[in-house]
C-alpha cells in the first residue's frame, strides 16, 4: 500500500489529477525576431472570445487553432469557431495592418466537426488542410473564391482519425503527421501533396504527452520545426517546440509558450503556435484558454495514462 500511494504522489506530481476548468479559448498575435526561443505573448494583440460573441449572430463559445497567410499586403487569420450549437467552423479575421483584425465570417461550414484550418499555398491555388477526424478521413480543401469560398479538393488519407494532422511540403519531403484516438503519433510520407500517403513505419513515433501538433511546420535556416501540445497541468497548458530530424522529432524547447498569469483570456493554457516568416521578422498566431471561476476538471485517468506512455517511450525510445 505505500508503494502504491508513493507512485499516486509522483504520477499527480508529474501530472495533477486536478486542474482548472476551461472558460473558452482567444487568440493572440504578436512579431519577434527569432522564433527559437521563450515566447511571450501580448498583453494587447488579442482577439477574445468575448470580443467576437459580441458581434457575431450566434453565441461564440470559442475560436482557437489560428493559421495565418499574408497575400497581396493583407494578414488573413483562418481559425477553429466553435458557436454554442452545432460542431465547429472554420472563421476568418481579415487585417490591413496585422494589427486591427475584422471577423469576415465562417467560411467552410460543414455538419462534422472542422478544425486546425492550415492554410497553405501549392503551386498557383491555396488550400486548407483542417482536422476532419469526426469524419475517419483527412481531407484537402481548395479556394473557389479566395478567401470566402472552398470545396473538397482531395481526400489525403482514408479510414484513419488523424488529430491535428500538421503537413510539410518541400523539395525533399512531403510528411503529415498527428494523433490518432488511443494517443499514438502516426506519421505518413508521399511523393507529393495529391500522392499516395502511407504511414512510414520506420519514424520513431510516440505516445502520449508531446505528440499531438500544436501548430504547423515552419523552416529556420534549412532546419524544420513543428509545435507540440503540452498537456502537464491539463490538456493545452503549453506549446514545446521539437526540431524534425532523421525519423524522429527531438525537443528543443520545453513549454516554449505557456499558460500566463498576466493574460486573463491565456490564464488556464495555449495549445497553439503558427509561425509565419514576413518581411524579415516572423510574425505569431497562437491561442490561450481562459480559467472558468470555480470550477475544476478531474483528470486522474488521463494523469495516469501520460505516467505510463511516458515510461513506455522511455523504455522504446
Amino acid at each position: 500500500m505505500g508503494i502504491f500511494l508513493i507512485i499516486l504522489v509522483i504520477f499527480n506530481y508529474r501530472y495533477p489529477f486536478i486542474v482548472p476548468a476551461s472558460n473558452g479559448w482567444s487568440i493572440g498575435f504578436r512579431a519577434i525576431d527569432d522564433p527559437l526561443q521563450k515566447i511571450t505573448p501580448s498583453q494587447n494583440n488579442l482577439i477574445s472570445h468575448d470580443s467576437l460573441n459580441r458581434i457575431t449572430k450566434f453565441q461564440t463559445r470559442f475560436l482557437a487553432d489560428p493559421f495565418l497567410i499574408y497575400e497581396n499586403g493583407i494578414y488573413y487569420i483562418f481559425f477553429e469557431h466553435q458557436l454554442e450549437q452545432g460542431p465547429a467552423k472554420i472563421g476568418l479575421l481579415q487585417s490591413n495592418d496585422g494589427l486591427n483584425y475584422i471577423y469576415k465570417g465562417n467560411v467552410i461550414d460543414e455538419n462534422f466537426h472542422l478544425s486546425f484550418p492550415q492554410i497553405f499555398k501549392y503551386g498557383k491555388n491555396y488550400y486548407i488542410l483542417p482536422e476532419s477526424a469526426a469524419i475517419n478521413q483527412v481531407i484537402l480543401y481548395k479556394a473557389v473564391n479566395f478567401p470566402f469560398e472552398w470545396k473538397v479538393s482531395d481526400t489525403l488519407i482514408k479510414n484513419v482519425k488523424l488529430k491535428d494532422p500538421a503537413i510539410l511540403l518541400s523539395d525533399t519531403l512531403n510528411l503529415i503527421t498527428g494523433i490518432d484516438d488511443n494517443w499514438n503519433q502516426q506519421v505518413f510520407k508521399a511523393d507529393s501533396l495529391f500522392g499516395n500517403w502511407r504511414r512510414d513505419k520506420a519514424f520513431r513515433s510516440k505516445k502520449g504527452n508531446e505528440i499531438r501538433p500544436g501548430g504547423s511546420f515552419f523552416s529556420v535556416g534549412k532546419e524544420w520545426y513543428l509545435p507540440f501540445q503540452n498537456n502537464q497541468e491539463g490538456y493545452g497548458t503549453g506549446v514545446s517546440l521539437y526540431k524534425l530530424k532523421k525519423n524522429k522529432f527531438e525537443k528543443i524547447i520545453s513549454r516554449q509558450l505557456y499558460k500566463s498569469e498576466s493574460i486573463e483570456w491565456f490564464g488556464r493554457g495555449m495549445h497553439h503556435l503558427n509561425v509565419n516568416n514576413l518581411n524579415e521578422e516572423y510574425y505569431l498566431v497562437y491561442d490561450g484558454d481562459e480559467i472558468k471561476p470555480g470550477k475544476k476538471n478531474l483528470t486522474w485517468i488521463s494523469s495516469i495514462k501520460y505516467n505510463l506512455y511516458d515510461l513506455h517511450n522511455f523504455v522504446f525510445r
